[in-house]
C-alpha cells in the first residue's frame, strides 16, 4: 500500500501546519521576530495546537502564519470560549501579497466555527483595525517604586519559589477568581519558571504561615528592563498579594513593580490605595475583536440576571443585523455600527464611546447600562 501523493492544492495555499512543517514555522517566527519566540510559547507550538497554526504555504516553504490558542474563560459564573491570536508574520519577500489579510480572515472564519466568543489579539495593525479589532476595557495599572517597597512588605505573609509539584495548589487558588481562564495543569507549568507574555518570569506561592493563600508570577529582570518589572498574574488572597509586593521589589532589587488591576477588584484597588498608591486607567492587554456577538451575549445572560433581574434580562434579545450588532428590549434598541463597535459596546472603553449607543437606545440603553460592560481577562500564561 502505497501513501497517496498530496494533492498540489493541499501543498500550496491556506492551511493548517503540519507536523513536518513545525521547524520551517519556527524559522519563520525567528526571522520576523527574534530567535526562539516559539520556544518561549510551548501551550501554542506544540502538536495538540497544530490545528490552530494557520500558514501560507508556497512552492513548499512556509512563508506566512497566524496562530491561535483556544481556551474557555469564566466571566462571572459565565464561561465564554476565547482564541489568543499572535505570531503574525510573513517573510519579507511574500510581504504586500495579502497573506496577512487571507490567515486573518480564515482564522477568523475557523473561531466560529470552533465556537469562540472573541479574540484576543496581542498588538494593533491597521489590518486588525479593519476587521474590528479594539482597545477596550477600563481596568487600572499600579506602579510601585523601590523607595515604597518597605510600605507593601508585611510580615504576615512569606514567599517562597514555586516549583512543578505546586502546579496543583496554584491551580485550587486560581479557580477561585470571578474573571478567569480555565486552564489546563500544562499552562500552569510553563509559567513556573519560563517565559510568560515573551518575558523570563518566575513563579511564587504566598503564605500565611505555612498555608499558600496566594500567588504571584514575576518577570525576571533583564539588562535592558532598567529593573523595571510587571507582576504578570496573580490571584488568592488580595491582603497577600498586596503585602509581598514589597518582598517581590527587593527580591530582584528592582526600581519599579507594576501590576494590573481589573475594574471590578475594588477590594485590590481599595488596598492599594489605602497605602497611598494611586492608579492609571489601562485597557485590556492588546486588542479585542467579536467573533460571535449573539452566542456570546446568550452565555452572559445569567450574570444579567443578577444585575437587573429576571424580567429585563430575559427581555434582551440579541442580534447581528447585516455589518451591524443589535441588541433589543420592547421597542427600543441599542445599535452598534460595525464589529469594532460592538467590542467597544461589550467591553467598555476608557474614553467610554459606548455612552453614545446607550443614550440613544431607549429602556434597552438603560438596562445594558446596568448589565455592561463585562470584565475581561488578563493573559497572564495565555498570552500568544
Amino acid at each position: 500500500f502505497m501513501p497517496r501523493e498530496p494533492e498540489a492544492s493541499w501543498e500550496n495555499g491556506i492551511r493548517s501546519v503540519r507536523r513536518d512543517e513545525m521547524g520551517r514555522l519556527c524559522q519563520l517566527l525567528d526571522n520576523v521576530f527574534f530567535e526562539g519566540l516559539s520556544d518561549m510559547q510551548p501551550h501554542a507550538f506544540n502538536d495538540d495546537n497544530m490545528h490552530n497554526l494557520r500558514v501560507v504555504v508556497e512552492n513548499g516553504e512556509v512563508v506566512s502564519h497566524i496562530g491561535t490558542i483556544r481556551r474557555n474563560i469564566s466571566i462571572m459564573g459565565c464561561t465564554l470560549r476565547v482564541a489568543s491570536l499572535g505570531g503574525v508574520a510573513t517573510y519579507e519577500a511574500h510581504r504586500g501579497k495579502g497573506h496577512a489579510t487571507a490567515l486573518l480572515r480564515d482564522t477568523m472564519h475557523h473561531c466560529l466555527k470552533d465556537g469562540v466568543d472573541y479574540i484576543m489579539v496581542s498588538g494593533y495593525r491597521n489590518m486588525y483595525h479593519r476587521y474590528g479589532c479594539r482597545y477596550v476595557g477600563r481596568d487600572w495599572i499600579y506602579h510601585i517604586a523601590s523607595e515604597r517597597a518597605n510600605d507593601f512588605d508585611d510580615t504576615t505573609w512569606t514567599i517562597t519559589q514555586a516549583s512543578t509539584a505546586d502546579v496543583e495548589t496554584i491551580g485550587a487558588i486560581y479557580r477561585r477568581e470571578p474573571v478567569r481562564w480555565l486552564r489546563p495543569p500544562s499552562d500552569i507549568a510553563f509559567g513556573i519558571d519560563g517565559w510568560v507574555q515573551n518575558r523570563p518570569a518566575k513563579t511564587y506561592l504566598i503564605h500565611r504561615g505555612d498555608q499558600p493563600v496566594a500567588f504571584g508570577v514575576i518577570q525576571q529582570a533583564r539588562e535592558r528592563d532598567a529593573r523595571q518589572v510587571y507582576l504578570l498574574d496573580y490571584a488568592g488572597e488580595r491582603s497577600a498579594i498586596v503585602g509581598a509586593l514589597g518582598k517581590f521589589i527587593d527580591n530582584q532589587h528592582l526600581n519599579q513593580l507594576s501590576l494590573h488591576v481589573k475594574r471590578f477588584d475594588t477590594v485590590l484597588r481599595g488596598l492599594l490605595e489605602a497605602r497611598s498608591l494611586s492608579g492609571e486607567q489601562a485597557n485590556l492587554p492588546g486588542t479585542t475583536m467579536i467573533i460571535h456577538f449573539e452566542q456570546l451575549l446568550e452565555k452572559m445572560r445569567p450574570y444579567f440576571v443578577e444585575r437587573v433581574g429576571e424580567h429585563a434580562a430575559q427581555g434582551l434579545v440579541f442580534r447581528e443585523v447585516g455589518d451591524e450588532y443589535h441588541i433589543y428590549y420592547g421597542g427600543d434598541r441599542v445599535v452598534a455600527e460595525s464589529r469594532g463597535a460592538a467590542a467597544q459596546l461589550i467591553f467598555g472603553t476608557l474614553e467610554e464611546t459606548e455612552n453614545a449607543m446607550l443614550d440613544a437606545g431607549g429602556r434597552a440603553g438603560e438596562i445594558l447600562r446596568a448589565c455592561l460592560p463585562i470584565p475581561g481577562v488578563w493573559y497572564g500564561v495565555n498570552h500568544l
